[in-house]
């Protein structure tokens, strides 16, 4: 389970928390920025709360799988450095966290946008 770097071991499911929270970062960033585009060239005002929570949705989706991949794998890493016989313990930390808040703000992101669409 454990990948040998310079001869120490490391996790490797701490490095693919780590990899995945990057991921929903990259992810979110490229999504945001995808929306904002999308928004500004719609013409048709009336469309546009719908088509702002769809778009919400679709980053929900993406970011939610990737920040739930990031935490399932800093879970794993955390079972694999609890003995100490493996490294990598704070990447899988980060990886929980960044997964967790990025998680937490695209959720509450499509909440906030499907309630303003809603009004």
């Amino acid at each position: 389970m454990g990948a040998m770097t310079l001869g120490n071991p490391t996790s490797v499911a701490s490095t693919r928390s780590l990899r995945f929270g990057a991921f929903v970062i990259v992810a979110n960033l490229l999504l945001a920025a995808a929306s904002i585009a999308a928004l500004f060239f719609i013409v048709d005002s009336t469309r546009l709360p719908e088509m702002a929570v769809v778009l919400d949705s679709v980053k929900f989706l993406v970011v939610g799988g990737l920040a739930a991949m990031a935490i399932r794998s800093g879970v794993l890493g955390l079972r694999e450095t609890a003995d100490g016989s493996l490294r990598r313990r704070g990447w899988a930390i980060a990886g929980i966290v960044i997964g967790a808040v990025f998680g937490a703000l695209t959720a509450g992101s499509l909440i906030a946008t499907t309630v303003l669409a809603l009004v």
